[in-house]
C-alpha cells in the first residue's frame, strides 16, 4: 500500500522543476509558448491527482498510471478534441489523429531548421508529448519512488536535447532555475524525515531552507565559474575532410526510410514551400532527393552510402550510369534555393545533371548520383545552381536496350527471400505477351493505372512488409505513391529487370515571379528501371489523379524535348497560386485552436474533482441521519463520526470496539462533560443494537419502534456537534481537505 498525507506543495514543487527544464526547449519552434502553456496545465493535472490519489490506500502502481491516463487525456483534448466525446474521452479516431500528429511534429523538427514554424500543431503536439512525460518521471521519482535523487536524469536529458540540436549554449536563466529547484526537491525528502521525528512543524525548518538556498546558490555558481577551467575531449570525431568535401578518407552515411516522412506530408496537406527553382528548361519535370536501391523484406531504403572527399558535390559530376556519351538530349541551367525553415540532408536536383556548385559538406554517390550532406547542418534558404541534362529518350531504344551488365543486374535484381511468390505469379500475368523488359515495364505502368482496377488513396491499410506488397497487388489495390512505386520496382525486380524507388517531387507550380514552387504536398516516389545505353529511367505508376500523364516514351512517342511532345506542368493538374493559398489558410484553420477552450475544459475538471466527492459525502450523510429506527439511527450517527473522523485525518481503530472508538476520539478532540455524556448515550444506543440478544424483548421492542422526532432530533444534535468539533480540532490544511478529497467516500468500512 502507497498512502501518504495530502501535501500538494512538493508535487507542486516537481512540476515546476520539469517545465523550468523544459523552457530549454523553447529555440525548436517558433512559437514555444503553444506546448509550454499545454504542458504546464497537463503536468498540474497529473501532480494534482498524483497527490491526491496517494493519500488513499492504493497499490504504488495505480498512482503513475491513473497519472499516465490523465496526461494523455489532456493530451488528447488539445491535438485531437474535435474528434473525442465531449472533446475528452477519446475515440478510435481521436488516438490514430494523436498518434500521427506527434509522429508528424518529429518529422517537423526533423525537416526544418529551427525554430520550426512549418506544421505548429504537430510540432506542439510533438513537444507536449515529451514534456508531459518528462513531468511525469519528475512526479513519479520523487514522490511515488520517493527517489528524489533520481531526478536529474531526466532532467539532464531535458536539457542536453536542445544543446545536441540546436548547438547553442543552454541559456543560463534555465540552468540555474533548474539547479536551485532540483537542489530544493532533494531537500523534501529529508525534510519530510526530519518532520516524522518531531512535531511537524515548519517554523523549525526554516533555518535549514535558508542554508540550503545559500548552499544550492553558492555550488551554481561555482559549478559555473569552474566550468571553463574542465578539459573536455572533442566528442564528436570527424575523418580528415569531412564537411568540406575537399580531400579525406570515405564517408559512410546510413540513412533512414524516408517514406515516413513522404506520408505525413502527403497526409497533412500543409503546402508548406520546401524548394523553389528558376530554369530556361522548355518543360520542367521531376526533382529527385533519394535513392532507395536496397530491397528488403520489410521496406525499400537507401543502401549505405560511399561518400569519399573526392566525391564533392561542387564540382562536375561524372556521366549518369548506362548513359552512353554522345546521346542527344538538351542542357539546362537551374537555380534552386531551399524554403526558409526546410532544411533536408538530401540535396533536391533534376537528373542527371552535369555539374553543381553548392556550399557546403555535400557529396555524391557514384552509383546513384543522389547527393547528401556529410558536414554542418546546410545553412537557411541554401541556394545553389546545377547544369542538368535532359536525354532524348525514345520507345525503340528502350524497346532494343540489350541485358544490363553484371555489376548493375546483380545487386537491382535481388530480392528478398521472402518473397511472395504471389508477386512473380501477379507480374507474369501482367506482362504476358511482352517481349522485352521494355514492353513488360510499360505493361506493368498500365496496370497500376488503368486496367488492375487501383484506386489511390492515404489512407493507410494494416499490415507491413512482404503481407502488405502481396495484399496490394491482389486484392487490396487502393493506395498512394510509395505502394504504387514500392510495388512495380518489386514486380519488376521479380521479372529480373534492374529496379528502385525514388523519393523527390512532382513537378512544381508556376509563381507570378517565375519561380517554380515545390511545396510538402508535391512529395512524391516512383519507380526507375535501368536500360542500357540511356540509363535509369522514370516511370509513373501512381494514378493520373496524383501524378498526371505517364512519361511521352511510355506511350510509344518520340519524346525529344519540345514544348509539345515532353510533360510539361500544364500535363499535370494544379492548383492556382491563389487556391493553393487559400487551400493552405483552410488547413491552418483546421488544424489550429483556440487558446480560450483549454484552460476552461481544465478548470471543469478541476471543479468536478472538488465538487463531485464532496456531493457524494452529503448524500452519505444524509442517508445515515434517516434511519427510521433507534438501532440504523444510532449506526448511522455512528458511521457519520466514524466518516468525519478518516477524512480529517483523525484515528479511528476499525478494529476496535465502539467503546474503544469512542475513547479514541475524546483522547483526540477537546470537549466539555456534557459533549462526552452526549457520545456516551449514542455509544449505548450503538451497543444496544450491536450486542442485545435479539429475542429479548427490549431489543424487539426498541429494533421496531418509531422514532419520535425529539429522540431523533437529539441524536443528529449529537453528531452535529462532534462533527463541529473534530473540525476545529484540526488545521486549516486539514479541514480543507475533507472538503476537497473526503477519503471516507472511496475506505470501505472496517
Amino acid at each position: 500500500m502507497n498512502r501518504q498525507h495530502w501535501r500538494p506543495g512538493p508535487p507542486l514543487l516537481g512540476v515546476m522543476t520539469g517545465w523550468v527544464a523544459l523552457l530549454a526547449w523553447a529555440g525548436l519552434v517558433k512559437l514555444p509558448w503553444d506546448y509550454l502553456s499545454t504542458a504546464l496545465l497537463g503536468g498540474l493535472a497529473m501532480a494534482l491527482v498524483g497527490s491526491l490519489l496517494r493519500t488513499l490506500p492504493l497499490p504504488a502502481y495505480v498512482v503513475p498510471l491513473a497519472q499516465a491516463v490523465v496526461g494523455a487525456l489532456a493530451l488528447n483534448m488539445v491535438i485531437a478534441h474535435q474528434q473525442s466525446f465531449l472533446g475528452v474521452v477519446p475515440k478510435l479516431s481521436s488516438v490514430r489523429e494523436v498518434v500521427f500528429s506527434i509522429g508528424n511534429g518529429a518529422a517537423s523538427l526533423n525537416a526544418y531548421v529551427s525554430p520550426v514554424a512549418a506544421n505548429p500543431h504537430d510540432t506542439r503536439a510533438m513537444l507536449m508529448a515529451c514534456g508531459l512525460a518528462v513531468l511525469w518521471s519528475v512526479d513519479v521519482l520523487a514522490f511515488t519512488l520517493r527517489r528524489p535523487s533520481l531526478v536529474a536524469l531526466p532532467l539532464l536529458i531535458t536539457l542536453s536535447i536542445p544543446v545536441s540540436i540546436l548547438q547553442d549554449p543552454l541559456a543560463l536563466p534555465v540552468f540555474i532555475g533548474t539547479a536551485l529547484l532540483f537542489l530544493r526537491l532533494l531537500a523534501t525528502e529529508h525534510l519530510d524525515r526530519v518532520r516524522a521525528w518531531g512535531t511537524g512543524s515548519t517554523k523549525a525548518d526554516q533555518p535549514a531552507l535558508n542554508v540550503l538556498w545559500q548552499v544550492s546558490l553558492v555550488a551554481v555558481l561555482t559549478a559555473l565559474l569552474t566550468a571553463p577551467l574542465v578539459p573536455v575531449a572533442d566528442l564528436l570525431h570527424r575523418q580528415p575532410g569531412d564537411g568540406d568535401g575537399t580531400s579525406g578518407t570515405s564517408f559512410q552515411l546510413s540513412a533512414v526510410n524516408p517514406f515516413v516522412r513522404l506520408r505525413r506530408d502527403l497526409v497533412q496537406k500543409t503546402h508548406t514551400p520546401l524548394v523553389y527553382a528558376r530554369t530556361d528548361a522548355l518543360s520542367t519535370s521531376y526533382l529527385r532527393t533519394t535513392v532507395l536501391d536496397q530491397f528488403t523484406s520489410d521496406d525499400w531504403r537507401p543502401s549505405p552510402r560511399n561518400l569519399p572527399g573526392s566525391n564533392s558535390a561542387n564540382s562536375a559530376f561524372p556521366n549518369a550510369p548506362g548513359l552512353l556519351p554522345g546521346a542527344g538530349g538538351r542542357t539546362d541551367t537551374w537555380t534552386l534555393q531551399l524554403a526558409p525553415y526546410f532544411s533536408t540532408t538530401w540535396l533536391p536536383l533534376p537528373y542527371p545533371i552535369l555539374d553543381l556548385h553548392v556550399q557546403g559538406g555535400w557529396r555524391y554517390d557514384s552509383r546513384t548520383l543522389d547527393v547528401a550532406l556529410t558536414g554542418p547542418s546546410a545553412p537557411p534558404e541554401l541556394k545553389y545552381t546545377a547544369t542538368a541534362f535532359s536525354p532524348t529518350i525514345k520507345a525503340s531504344a528502350l524497346d532494343q536496350a540489350v541485358k544490363a551488365p553484371r555489376k548493375v543486374a546483380g545487386p537491382m535484381t535481388a530480392v528478398p527471400r521472402d518473397l511472395p511468390e504471389v508477386i512473380r505469379t501477379q507480374a507474369r500475368e501482367v506482362t504476358k505477351g511482352a517481349r522485352t523488359d521494355f514492353g513488360k515495364a510499360v505493361a506493368l505502368q498500365n496496370w497500376f493505372r488503368q486496367g488492375g482496377g487501383f484506386r489511390y488513396s492515404l489512407h493507410r491499410r494494416a499490415g507491413s512488409g512482404m503481407a502488405l506488397l502481396a495484399s496490394f497487388v491482389t486484392d487490396d489495390r487502393v493506395g498512394y505513391c510509395e505502394q504504387f512505386a514500392a510495388a512495380m520496382a518489386a514486380m519488376g525486380r521479380a521479372l529480373g529487370i534492374p529496379s528502385r524507388v525514388v523519393v523527390g517531387f512532382l513537378d512544381g507550380t508556376a509563381q507570378k515571379d517565375g519561380r517554380i514552387l515545390y511545396t510538402s504536398d508535391e512529395r512524391h516516389a516512383w519507380p526507375e528501371m535501368y536500360f542500357t545505353g540511356v540509363g535509369w529511367v522514370r516511370f509513373e505508376p501512381t494514378p493520373s489523379q496524383r501524378s498526371g500523364a505517364s512519361p511521352a516514351y511510355t506511350r510509344q512517342v518520340d519524346t525529344a524535348p519540345t514544348p509539345t511532345t515532353a510533360p510539361s506542368r500544364a500535363a499535370t493538374p494544379r492548383s492556382s497560386p491563389e487556391a493553393a493559398a487559400a487551400a493552405a489558410k483552410s488547413a491552418k484553420k483546421d488544424q489550429g485552436w483556440s487558446l480560450p477552450w483549454w484552460p476552461a475544459v481544465t478548470l471543469l475538471v478541476l471543479v468536478l474533482l472538488g465538487t463531485v466527492p464532496a456531493l457524494v459525502r452529503a448524500v452519505q450523510r444524509r442517508r445515515r441521519l434517516s434511519g427510521a429506527d433507534p438501532v440504523h439511527l444510532a449506526e448511522g450517527a455512528w458511521a457519520e463520526l466514524r466518516a468525519t473522523a478518516l477524512d480529517l485525518g483523525l484515528e479511528w481503530p476499525d478494529g476496535g470496539t465502539p467503546r474503544d472508538q469512542a475513547r479514541r476520539v475524546v483522547a483526540q478532540v477537546p470537549a466539555e462533560a456534557d459533549d462526552v455524556r452526549s457520545l456516551e448515550g449514542l455509544l449505548v444506543q450503538v451497543e444496544r443494537g450491536r450486542y442485545a440478544r435479539r429475542g429479548s424483548s427490549a431489543g424487539a421492542s426498541e429494533q421496531t419502534t418509531t422514532l419520535v422526532d425529539e429522540e431523533r432530533a437529539r441524536t443528529v444534535e449529537t453528531v452535529e456537534h462532534w462533527r463541529r468539533s473534530m473540525v476545529s480540532s484540526v488545521d486549516r490544511e486539514r479541514s480543507w481537505r475533507r472538503r476537497l478529497w473526503p477519503v471516507s467516500v472511496v475506505r470501505p468500512r472496517g
